[in-house]
């Protein structure tokens, strides 16, 4: 297994990654999965787990490349989950996010990964709210 910094999704790739995003239940079978290739492309880095040429696991980085970052889309297919194959990712995330300077990072987990994201060093922050645009407001 192999992690490296993805710039471009390749075909197979965005179906593996469509496939991911399924499993996450992120998206539905059959929906559309275009916009993976562009959020991959628009993020400041995004990474994959290979097993040779296969995409098993992926993660991206939101950040503005000089103080902020926000790990995004952190998923391992359900075939290789607990090999420590996510940790790993985040890992490799959070080391190619300092590299460039960027040493705020933050996420927002799912329900359920408190325990994986403590594990990886990463705290709750009491106090703090996270809040979602309602798209019906406008």
């Amino acid at each position: 297994m192999e992690i490296r910094l993805i710039s471009r999704l390749s075909d197979e790739e965005l179906l593996c990654a469509a496939e991911l995003y399924t499993a996450a239940q992120w998206i539905g079978p059959g929906d559309d999965c275009s916009f993976i290739r562009r959020a991959f492309a628009g993020s400041f880095l995004a990474a994959g787990a290979f097993e040779g040429t296969r995409l098993i696991g992926m993660g991206r980085v939101l950040s503005d490349g000089v103080s902020d970052a926000y790990i995004q889309d952190v998923a391992v297919h359900p075939e290789f989950r607990g090999e420590g194959i996510g940790g790993r990712l985040v890992h490799f995330l959070i080391r190619e996010a300092r590299a460039r300077g960027v040493d705020w990072i933050a996420l927002v987990g799912e329900p359920g990964t408190e325990n994986f994201y403590s594990k990886l060093g990463f705290e709750k922050k009491e106090g703090f709210a996270l809040w979602k645009w309602n798209n019906n407001s406008i």
